[in-house]
């Protein structure tokens, strides 16, 4: 049997292609009417950008050393909460 994405051989019982990655299974259709699978709303993006923005700017007072202790704390407190949310996330996929 061969990959229907890589054209690479592979074995009739494989769930996924050793090559490419992805699956040899059939793919859900998507609903009509729908403009693609997976998009994100736009405050998404917006927000993201905000994020690496304020980040930006926190580690450019952060190397002059001109940042109060507390927000260093709830930066960190922060970043932990989101590590945790994102591990969590993934176990339940």
């Amino acid at each position: 049997m061969n990959c229907r994405h890589c054209g690479t051989e592979i074995s009739a019982r494989a769930i996924i292609c050793f090559k490419c990655g992805r699956s040899t299974a059939d793919e859900p259709a998507s609903p009509s009417g729908s403009s693609s699978a997976g998009a994100r709303p736009t405050w998404v993006a917006l927000a993201a950008l905000a994020v690496l923005v304020l980040g930006a700017l926190y580690l450019g007072r952060a190397a002059q050393g001109q940042v109060p202790v507390w927000l260093s704390y709830t930066v960190a407190a922060l970043a932990t909460v989101v590590l945790i949310w994102r591990v969590a996330t993934r176990r339940r996929a």
